[in-house]
């Protein structure tokens, strides 16, 4: 059964100078219990598809165009602040990118996971104190700790109790935005795995967004990979690592060291990412593809179906 449903969705900033084109009918659809990973450069879209979905585009610059993000069926662009303050954490929870800045630094721990407790289950505080120190433990972190502040704890703990105040109402769908990105590597291991045991656990849905395909390899269902804020390439994770049909997919796949190839240089995708006020008339990634002729220059490919239930945006689909 599908939890989220993503439809034709366009973003766009509108600034006094130009408009950015951030989405460019977005796709995606996601089931119970399913893992997504959004793969893609910085500034192709990855943050902004997350703020949509929570509610929380920014009203002075932020224009959602076209589309509908279907959660349960009913479609969350049509529904007022209020209504999003009940689903956002308990329905919907979402963690941010930046551990560092996502914490109040002059609140406790606790008092910041009793918070979304005491919002959404309407409980005492004394049950929702109970519930964030059950919280800490389930991350790794004793309870004690409960009444200790963000600056008394390094980064991969404030990680987990990012997490911890994420998960603290049991939310349908969990979006992660880089959730990895400010640790060192045997840190990001632990909170990987540490998340895959509370998404088991609480029956969670989760869009993984991250930079990195070794993260998406180790804790995927589905891959969508998005590029100059179009999806174009989306499937199975097996599907799209095994029998990719993007060029830039392809180019993601071939910039990665090779602990078994001697090599002397890296193998980086040409060029740069489009300007997102000015993007190609045809393919967005026509400049930089190697396949590219006349026709990609002249006309934007369709997100269609190369098998079952694998996707590419490409004339020359292999």
């Amino acid at each position: 059964m599908s939890i989220l449903e993503i439809k034709n969705l366009k973003v766009d900033y509108e600034t006094e100078e130009n408009t950015v084109h951030a989405l460019i009918n977005v796709s995606l659809q996601m089931t119970g219990g399913e893992t997504l990973g959004l793969v893609g450069e910085t500034g192709a879209g990855k943050t902004t598809l997350a703020k949509c979905i929570m509610g929380l585009l920014p009203q002075r610059t932020g224009r959602i165009r076209t589309g509908e993000i279907l959660y349960g069926g009913e479609d969350l662009l049509k529904k007022d602040n209020k209504e999003m303050r009940r689903i956002r954490g308990a329905e919907i929870a979402m963690i941010f990118q930046d551990p560092m800045t996502s914490l109040n630094p002059v609140l406790t721990v606790g008092e910041q996971i009793a918070e979304a407790v005491v919002n959404h289950d309407h409980c005492s505080k004394a049950k929702a104190f109970s519930r964030a120190a059950e919280m800490l433990e389930l991350v790794g972190i004793p309870a004690e700790r409960l009444h200790e502040y963000p600056h008394q704890f390094s980064g991969g703990m404030k990680q987990r109790v990012v997490i911890a105040i994420a998960l603290a109402c049991n939310p349908k769908l969990l979006i992660a935005d880089e959730p990895t990105t400010a640790l060192d590597v045997t840190i990001q291991a632990q909170v990987l795995e540490m998340m895959q045991q509370l998404k088991q656990k609480f029956h969670t849905s989760m869009l993984l967004i991250t930079h990195d395909l070794g993260v998406v390899a180790q804790n995927c269902d589905k891959v969508a990979v998005i590029y100059a804020g179009e999806i174009v390439e989306y499937g199975s994770v097996t599907d799209v690592f095994k029998r990719m049909q993007h060029p830039y997919t392809e180019g993601l796949f071939n910039s990665i060291p090779q602990i078994n190839a001697d090599v002397k240089r890296l193998n980086p995708i040409p060029g740069l990412m489009p300007d997102p006020t000015n993007l190609p008339r045809g393919c967005s990634f026509s400049t930089r593809c190697p396949y590219a002729d006349d026709q990609c220059q002249r006309e934007a490919p369709e997100l269609a179906e190369v098998s079952q239930d694998h996707y590419a945006r490409c004339f020359h689909r292999r």
